[in-house]
């Protein structure tokens, strides 16, 4: 339909054009024409208005001559060499007055008798001829005067030109002739011409507001038909990428699961608009992390906040894919060809699209991460009060037991075995206090209010002293060798890194024999700043090591079974460490047992820790 109207449109404009450039033609000619027709009739005006002057001018020469002014007498060898040929003589003779010649510039012959008058009969004249006289024809002055300003004139006798000015007439000039008449001047005639007429100004004007008015109408049409056409185009482009953006979000409806919706969503991309690669990645705190990645891998330029008004072929299209002024995602689209506004346009709107799945799938993974971590809380809280009434019950039935015996047998027991039951109360009861202590740790950690104490910088050196200075209990069996340099700050709590002290501490000296070393290191890392605790313990194996920060998980070891807890003492120490950005990872010791470390970032204050670290035992 487009392809018939645009011909049509062209059969149209051509048309208009030669109209107008035809009817600017014919009024040329028209013009042209006109101007020739003046022209000649002018020609002819001036053509016989000289006639007379020249014919009056001949016969007054005629005159001169008849009474011998002017003229000179010939034999008849004269007047052959001065070129009257015999017609002329004869003529001259025969009629006994003065005849033209058209020789040279023109003479007048006359003819001269024996007898006092003119003889009366043609045989008296013949027999009576004494000879011819002849007169120059001096014709230039009245030529010269009769001569049009732009043209010219020329005299022509019966057989030749007598004299032309400004010279011989141009074949091409408008010339015209009138004879001068009967008489003496038989076949004599006289010649006028004007240069080529021109044609008029407003024949032109007119003619060029001929064309310019086909040609403006012409253009008219062509901007009008280019409009309607581009309108078409914009239309098509429009439902275009109203259908491309509809089968982007049927892809995106089809499923929850971004697996089966990326593949689909880049195949009708890639036939929409060319691609050559796709790729789409989600921010993370390293960067980019690739999701998924189709054909050519684009390139990983700067995210442009706003969109381009053309990408060409080979080039790089990203966008970020953002809900509710959060970025989901970063969309990056490898061009096969050439993409306009309009194409751009379409597919940040399929992006949209696009991050309506990503963020319905977000939300259906946590719903899913939701239902699977209740699971496992209702797992845990099962757990939790297995693990909970077995750790509560034995230090609570001890101290009942050990306090009922000071109770009722005071009087009958030795000061020794009231001290040593007394002792077995307070042990039981301080073991009452860590777990729960641990207990609550867990509670507020699970609140999100693990620290009480507000964010300040610490020097970790010190913080990590002075809990072992303050705590001597937690290893009052084990020796303690610390080194722990100053100058290396972190941005948390007091309170947390007490929590993760002690409890790493706590814990080595729980797995390790009594009288053994427990080794604290505080040292810098690359841009951390990490808390080091090695034992001489049997060490975590492998298989374990992934799951031991996990709440209310102890091993299966020899140690783990002589020891008593509930298995969050780690696990306290994961939390409170990330709640100061940290991490916390466990390895084998260089004495064999296990070595538990615990990575902060430095404070922006941070200087680099001084030289000359010393080790301190405690």
């Amino acid at each position: 339909m487009t392809s018939r109207g645009g011909s049509r449109t062209n059969v149209v404009v051509a048309a208009i054009l030669a109209i107008s450039f035809l009817a600017a033609t014919a009024v040329l000619l028209a013009g042209q024409h006109q101007s020739q027709l003046a022209a000649a009739r002018d020609t002819r005006a001036a053509a016989a208005d000289a006639v007379a002057p020249i014919v009056e001018e001949l016969r007054t020469a005629m005159d001169s001559a008849a009474a011998g002014a002017g003229t000179r007498a010939l034999t008849g060898a004269g007047a052959a060499s001065a070129g009257i040929d015999d017609a002329t003589a004869t003529r001259a003779r025969d009629l006994g007055m003065p005849v033209l010649d058209d020789s040279g510039e023109g003479l007048v012959v006359v003819a001269t008798y024996d007898t006092a008058s003119l003889p009366a009969t043609v045989e008296e004249r013949r027999e009576h001829l004494r000879g011819l006289s002849v007169a120059p024809l001096h014709l230039a002055p009245i030529l010269r005067r009769l001569q049009p300003a732009e043209g010219g004139i020329s005299l022509a006798g019966p057989d030749r030109r007598v004299l032309s000015l400004p010279g011989s007439p141009p074949s091409s000039d408008a010339a015209y002739s009138v004879d001068l008449g009967p008489g003496p001047t038989t076949a004599w005639s006289v010649t006028l011409w004007l240069p080529p007429p021109t044609t008029p100004v407003g024949a032109w004007a007119i003619a060029a507001a001929l064309v310019l008015g086909g040609t403006a109408t012409a253009g008219a049409i062509r901007r009008r038909e280019i409009r309607a056409a581009r309108s078409r185009e914009e239309v098509r482009r429009a439902q275009a990428a109203s259908a491309t953006v509809a089968a982007m979000a049927t892809v995106a409806q089809q499923s929850l699961d971004l697996a089966e919706v990326l593949p689909a969503a880049a195949a009708q991309l890639s036939d929409s608009f060319g691609l050559k690669g796709l790729s789409l990645g989600a921010p993370s705190g390293h960067g980019e992390r690739r999701l998924f990645v189709w054909g050519e891998t684009p390139g990983q330029g700067p995210v442009a906040h706003g969109l381009p008004a053309k990408v060409a072929a080979g080039e790089t299209l990203g966008l970020a894919l953002s809900r509710g002024g959060r970025i989901v995602g970063l969309l990056r689209v490898l061009a096969g060809r050439h993409l306009d506004s309009v194409d751009v346009r379409t597919v940040a709107s399929a992006g949209e699209v696009l991050c309506s799945a990503l963020a319905n799938a977000e939300a259906f993974a946590q719903q899913r991460e939701l239902v699977t971590r209740m699971r496992s809380v209702d797992e845990l809280k099962t757990v939790f009060l297995a693990t909970a009434s077995h750790e509560l019950r034995t230090p609570v039935g001890a101290i009942t037991g050990f306090s009922g015996l000071l109770m009722s047998d005071w009087d009958d027991l030795s000061p020794e075995e009231r001290r040593h039951y007394a002792e077995r109360v307070d042990v039981n009861a301080r073991h009452l206090d860590s777990l729960v202590e641990a207990l609550l740790d867990f509670s507020r950690l699970e609140r999100g209010n693990g620290s009480a104490s507000p964010d300040v910088v610490l020097d970790l050196g010190e913080a990590v002293r002075r809990v072992l200075d303050e705590q001597p209990q937690v290893t009052e069996h084990h020796e303690v060798s610390l080194k722990a340099p100053r100058g290396l700050c972190v941005s948390g709590s007091a309170q947390a890194v007490e929590r993760v002290v002690s409890n790493l501490v706590g814990n080595a000296a729980k797995y390790s024999t009594a009288g053994s070393t427990i080794y604290v290191q505080v040292r810098q890392h690359h841009q951390c700043a990490e808390v080091i605790v090695d034992d001489e313990g049997p060490g975590v194996p492998e298989a374990e090591r992934e799951r031991i920060f996990s709440r209310f998980f102890r091993g299966e070891g020899d140690a783990v079974v002589r020891t008593r807890g509930a298995g969050l003492g780690l696990a306290i120490v994961q939390e409170f460490a990330a709640s100061m950005g940290g991490m916390v990872s466990v390895a084998s010791a260089p004495t064999g047992g296990a070595r538990f470390t615990v990575s902060y970032p430095l404070a922006p204050v941070t200087q680099a820790a001084p030289e000359g670290e010393t080790d301190v035992d405690a």
